[in-house]
């Protein structure tokens, strides 16, 4: 009578779930390579093109368009806006988002209504938050508008969407606005998972409130706040909707980021080749960012686990 090892059974199941596992990932790689990589397939195909869409006639120029990013200046000043866009949007949603996470966090009475009320600026659809903060800021009629006018931060009549030095910074501060919920809610779900014993045993020791947050939660917020760095980055970085309802890049360029830039080539000046080129550059920068941010997350979540 032959007796089968339970190791030769374990291993049995195993491989069939391996293979199970396999068979229904075949379908999703297979529409991932679909609806993502084809089209991204296609995008570096037509930068290497000149496409005239009169004549739908595409002339073969290589790694001119690529060249090309290089000698344009207005290029140079979009970069710019889209750093400067970036980085601020992050800085200040990442903040605020902090802010709002320790509010939330706390036992008061009336707290559920409050964290409703902090969750509306990311509910409400983006045009409608275009057309509202256009409204407040309008140089007429708007109450944000007059405002700023009667505390000289912007001449009579005008609209910080409409200047220059300010259109950017702007764009930036209703951005912020709205996108500062997502960063509370993920903080605020880092927090609850902290180990209360942590904050009970710094309590024993004397420790106030500012030690309290500066050596327990701020280190227990580390990976959440690469995690965020990487999404919202990336998110960021293109972002297009938002910039284009309330500025459309103007005036004379001053809040023009990429996703804009890019829009108007096709658009308007139909550079469907020149675009491509630099929307495969810019998304070479964003699948880096975001490599960078997954092997910070993952270095971050090992070093926590052992400690």
């Amino acid at each position: 009578m032959s007796v089968t090892h339970p190791t030769f059974l374990s291993r049995g199941s195993a491989g069939r779930r391996q293979r199970a596992g396999m068979a229904f990932a075949v379908p999703a790689a297979l529409v991932f390579l679909l609806v993502l990589a084809y089209p991204v397939f296609e995008s570096f195909r037509t930068s290497l093109y000149n496409i005239d869409l009169l004549t739908g006639e595409a002339s073969f120029t290589g790694l001119g368009n690529y060249a090309d990013i290089i000698r344009d200046e207005s290029l140079r000043r979009t970069i710019r806006n889209t750093l400067l866009w970036t980085v601020g949007s992050l800085a200040g949603q990442l903040l605020l988002g902090l802010g709002a996470a320790l509010l939330i966090d706390a036992d008061w009475r009336g707290m559920r209504w409050i964290r409703q009320l902090l969750l509306i600026p990311y509910v409400v659809p983006v045009i409608a938050t275009a057309l509202v903060w256009q409204w407040m800021l309008d140089g007429q009629y708007g109450v944000l508008g007059h405002t700023l006018q009667s505390v000289g931060v912007v001449p009579e009549g005008s609209t910080p969407l409409g200047l220059e030095g300010s259109s950017l910074w702007t764009v930036i501060i209703v951005n912020i606005w709205r996108g500062f919920p997502f960063a509370m809610l993920v903080y605020w779900a880092r927090m609850q998972s902290i180990d209360r014993e942590q904050y009970e045993a710094a309590r024993v020791d004397g420790a106030g409130a500012w030690h309290e947050f500066r050596h327990i939660t701020l280190p227990n917020l580390r990976s959440a706040t690469i995690a965020l760095l990487a999404l919202r980055g990336i998110w960021t970085l293109m972002y297009f909707e938002l910039v284009w309802l309330l500025s459309r890049g103007g005036p004379a360029g001053s809040s023009e980021v990429l996703s804009t830039h890019i829009y108007k080539l096709v658009m308007g000046e139909f550079r469907i080749g020149y675009a491509a080129a630099i929307a495969t550059a810019a998304g070479l920068l964003t699948a880096a960012i975001g490599t960078v941010g997954w092997l910070a997350v993952r270095t971050a979540s090992r070093r926590h686990s052992r400690a």
